[in-house]
């Protein structure tokens, strides 16, 4: 029995040692359907050009079962004519073949005739509602998706105005030789239901109370409420924010025809209460490299009462400019290193006041930080509450309270210590203080948090500090971001992406030098205009060499600015299931007071290319990119060595590329027209 099981083991891998490789699959007579689509239909698929890529092996029944699933595709796309004319398999030594398959398409069916029968007796708000602009229409391709999208998307139209028991049938009719499909959808709309009772099913000794679920689920549906399908997955998002269950169902019972009324069925099993996360990040730019390892401990049930305890820590070092610099001493780069970290503690407690939408949210955290203008040592607490209005919409008033320990370059002048540290002094360290309060408002529809395909995002910070709150800056500050996403084509393969931010800063004084140098904005990074590296797109002030650098070395840090505006265009196109590949338009440019519409002609310009791999702990995201010649660079300040006043002084920005092409002329200000960003995660 040994001998003839290693015989059959024997046989079966010198059969597959002498399979030939699949080299290429090529398709050609194709102008309606592109090859990709094609190929995505099929088993047999050609082994990748890069190395150790995965050998596809030839399986002569698989390819003969993919011509035939080709000729189905074209049907399924409205091309009933369609047929494979001619199928080759031809050698490609020493151990491949190469595919050619050749099509014709002919002409697509188009849709002749429309008819939707039993709407007749429904309202004809419900009726138009139902039928309004479905994804067939007469002279239309008819395609298959779109059939089956039609009959789905009406029944869910109709389920969402109260007929629970919607259902539709359809009937299509084609006619080869005039290429023309009769549509026929026939619909049984039933009658209209109410929303009723909410029934709970949790496990045996759940911890969490039945009545926490009940809650939420009543915040999203109303008892004789119009049933509707956008209801219950809105009650699902609310019973899914409580975070401390791993499954979550929230379904339509059994409909009772006697009242016209469904009742709502919660299923629910808790998850672990207590979880610890590891992780790391890095980031890396022209300015910039820093690697961070990450963890993260929660307990969702401290004390009870689905009480929230967190406490995340962040353990690092940062090198700038680089790791390079740093490792060479190299003086002229003006080189820092140290460590970085942040130690986050957070408590959050539910149903404030008894109210299952209203969260108290308490967060203390310490972080030690490394900039090209400071190093900081900072201390930070909030205490505020969450209003969950919907489940993507939430309203967030909160007081903060922050403490800054700022350490910066020497300094000659105590002008520049505003500008470089945000506060009086003629030394190269202060304390500053903040005391403010912080409204956040965000509606978020995106379909995914990491990894948005569709959906919108929209969030308003507004921020007011000083006065009777005390601290040494009294300012208002005001920063919306919007963001869009939509994804097309066979797959949603290919993903185009929006953001805008437009941020200002009022100091009480009006001076925009009264504003905490923590509280300005930058702009520049792997996740804001990548025309510049982490901070760059700054108002910059030049300052004294390190010691031991050459006197007359030039050295510029970002001091921010009072005003900023900040947008991006992207397209992802998904190569692969964990391969991507964007190119993108990023726009900015922050100004030392506040920004207006004169500052538009001046905004800086960028563009470029980048690859994402799809990673379980996110994308690992490389990014090119580089400026275009449009707007002004960022203004340069610089001290008066007898006077100490500070004044824009002029200069020759740098125009080559990584040091190559351009003029080279000697310019205070080192950064160049490209930068390469690498970091994790999307842009935004």
């Amino acid at each position: 029995m040994v001998m003839s099981v290693a015989s059959l083991v024997g046989c079966a891998s010198q059969q597959k040692k002498d399979t030939p490789v699949v080299k290429d699959v090529h398709v050609s007579g194709n102008d309606q359907i592109s090859s990709r689509q094609i190929k995505q239909k099929i088993l047999t698929t050609g082994t990748g050009w890069w190395p150790f890529a995965r050998k596809q092996l030839f399986d002569p029944v698989a390819w003969q079962a993919d011509l035939e699933r080709i000729r189905r595709f074209y049907v399924a796309k409205g091309f009933y004519q369609a047929d494979v004319v001619r199928s080759e398999i031809q050698p490609r030594p020493p151990d491949g073949v190469a595919l050619e398959v050749e099509v014709r398409e002919g002409q697509p069916t188009h849709v002749g005739k429309l008819d939707i029968q039993g709407l007749e007796a429904l309202p004809a708000a419900d009726r138009d509602a139902a039928v309004s602009k479905l994804p067939l229409s007469v002279g239309a391709v008819f395609r298959e998706d779109d059939w089956a999208a039609a009959k789905r998307l009406l029944a869910d139209r109709l389920r969402n105005r109260g007929y629970a028991r919607a259902s539709v049938e359809g009937r299509a009719l084609v006619d080869v030789k005039t290429r023309l499909a009769a549509l026929t959808l026939i619909v049984a709309p039933g009658r209209p239901y109410a929303f009723g009772a909410i029934e709970v099913d949790a496990a045996p000794g759940a911890r969490v109370p039945s009545a926490f679920v009940w809650e939420q689920v009543r915040l999203a549906i109303d008892e004789g409420e119009p049933y509707s399908d956008s209801a219950l997955e809105e009650a699902q998002r609310r019973v899914f924010g409580l975070g401390v269950f791993a499954t979550i169902r929230v379904t339509a019972g059994e409909p009772d025809d006697a009242t016209g009324r469904i009742p709502i069925r919660v299923v629910v099993r808790e998850g672990p209460f207590r979880t610890l996360r590891l992780g790391v990040g890095v980031r890396a730019d022209a300015i910039r490299n820093e690697a961070r390892f990450v963890g993260e401990w929660s307990n969702r049930d401290f004390l009870g009462g689905t009480r929230k305890l967190i406490a995340r820590a962040e353990l690092g070092w940062a090198f700038l400019p680089n790791v390079y610099a740093v490792v060479r001493n190299d003086i002229a780069e003006a080189p820092r290193n140290g460590p970085i970290a942040r130690l986050r503690l957070e408590f959050e407690q539910p149903r404030l006041f008894a109210r299952p939408s209203l969260r108290w949210r308490n967060t203390l955290e310490i972080d030690r930080t490394l900039e090209q203008t400071y190093n900081s040592l900072s201390t930070r607490a909030m205490t505020g509450v969450v209003w969950q209005v919907l489940s993507t919409l939430a309203v967030f008033p909160a007081y903060r309270v922050e403490v800054d320990y700022l350490d910066g370059a020497p300094i000659n002048s105590a002008a520049t210590a505003p500008l470089t540290l945000g506060c009086q002094t003629t030394t190269d360290h202060c304390f500053i203080w903040l005391s403010y309060l912080d409204g956040l408002v965000t509606w978020d529809r995106r379909d995914h948090v990491f990894d948005p395909r569709r959906g919108t995002y929209l969030s308003l910070d507004l921020q007011g500090g000083g006065g009777p709150l005390g601290g040494d800056f009294e300012y208002a500050r005001v920063l919306p971001d919007a963001r869009a996403y939509g994804s097309f084509g066979d797959g949603d393969a290919l993903t185009l992406a929006a953001r805008l931010r437009v941020g200002q800063l009022w100091p009480a004084s009006g001076d925009p030098d009264d504003s905490a140098v923590v509280t300005r904005f930058y702009a520049g990074g792997g996740v804001s205009m990548r025309g510049f590296a982490d901070r760059r797109l700054s108002p910059l002030l030049l300052v004294p060499p390190p010691p031991g650098a050459d006197p007359n070395l030039k050295v510029t840090v970002p001091i921010g600015g009072n005003g900023m505006i900040d947008g991006s265009f992207e397209a992802r196109y998904s190569v692969t299931p964990s391969l991507r590949l964007a190119a993108f338009v990023d726009f900015g440019q922050v100004t030392h007071g506040r920004i207006g519409p004169g500052d538009l002609p001046h905004v800086l310009w960028a563009v470029g290319a980048g690859i994402r791999y799809l990673t379980p702990i996110g994308p690992i995201r490389v990014d090119l990119a580089r400026r275009l010649p449009f707007g002004d660079p960022p203004v340069l300040y610089q001290a008066d060595t007898v006077t100490g006043a500070i004044g824009p002084v002029a200069y020759t920005p740098n125009d080559s590329c990584f040091g190559l092409f351009g003029s080279h002329v000697a310019t205070p200000v080192p950064d160049n027209l490209c930068v390469l960003h690498i970091s994790i995660g999307e842009a935004f």
